[in-house]
């Protein structure tokens, strides 16, 4: 099957992926990489992106290009862009750069807070104003962020990591309603997964120069790592994901939820405003 018969709409060309150094971006650039489709990937570690570079090009990429950096540089978004310029710009970006680490909202160091803001929402939003003008310049697109089950609840520990979640899915849901009173050749999607299977928690850690065997925490901090951490142990493969994510830019459709029982949390919070009951804890 063409890689146009797979992706509608999408002309052929590049798919960008950030944080494909880590698992769920392995997984997302080989995938897209399977389907004949040039590459360009990102992530702050060259070894990670080297590997699920070399993944790709043995999936059926032919070709892939690297840009090594942090996802919450604006440069780093417009290297991206200018990467594809050979190719007439991006086709498909998916920013899937994140990072977590557990702490209560007055505990944790005010560093590590603004870390997660920076990457976490500010990555997307740096990537995605200079991937849509591309597009818009090209006459397609997609523009795909990867958010969280906690960009539609919110759970203890998770502060910094859910308020960015929750920002990037109003940016993206702003930026579809905009696209379409342009009504631009361009689509979004915003992907929200449940717990899956990655190695999140660690690299994070390591993207703060903390080594993870290191990293110690206390009470209810160390009670929601621990939680988190089994989850993502025995949580979906990160296949689910990067399927999730070709069929949402095939379909041309916004909401993205892997694993569709992450709406019902969503649903329960719902009623629970209009009810004007307390919101539950889900851990």
């Amino acid at each position: 099957m063409s890689a146009d018969g797979v992706l509608g709409a999408i002309t052929e060309g590049p798919v960008v992926v950030t944080g494909a150094g880590g698992t769920i971006g392995t997984a997302i650039a080989v995938t897209f990489g399977a389907l004949g489709l040039p590459l360009v990937l990102s992530d702050y570690d060259d070894g990670a992106v080297a590997v699920t570079g070399a993944q790709a090009m043995a999936a059926g990429a032919p070709d892939v290009r690297v840009v090594v950096g942090d996802a919450a540089d604006p440069e780093v978004a417009t290297r991206l862009v200018d990467a594809c310029e050979d190719w007439g710009g991006p086709a498909v970006a998916v920013f899937n750069a994140g990072i977590f680490v557990a702490g209560l909202v007055w505990e944790q160091p005010i560093e590590v807070w603004r870390r997660q803001v920076e990457v976490d929402y500010w990555g997307p939003v740096h990537g995605v104003r200079a991937v849509v003008p591309a597009m818009l310049e090209r006459g397609s697109g997609h523009v795909v962020t990867v958010s969280s089950g906690a960009g539609l609840v919110a759970t203890p520990g998770m502060g910094a990591y859910v308020s960015a979640k929750h920002a990037v899915v109003g940016m993206m849901e702003s930026l579809q309603h905009e696209l379409s009173r342009i009504d631009a050749p361009v689509r979004a999607s915003v992907v929200c997964p449940g717990l899956v299977v990655s190695n999140l928690s660690d690299n994070s850690l390591r993207s703060l120069d903390v080594d993870p065997e290191d990293h110690e925490l206390t009470g209810v901090a160390a009670e929601v790592d621990s939680i988190i951490r089994a989850g993502v142990d025995s949580g979906a493969p990160a296949q689910t994901v990067a399927d999730a994510v070709l069929a949402a830019v095939r379909e041309g459709r916004f909401w993205v939820l892997p694993q569709p029982e992450v709406a019902l949390g969503a649903l329960d919070r719902i009623q629970r405003l209009a009810d004007g009951r307390e919101p539950v804890d889900l851990l």
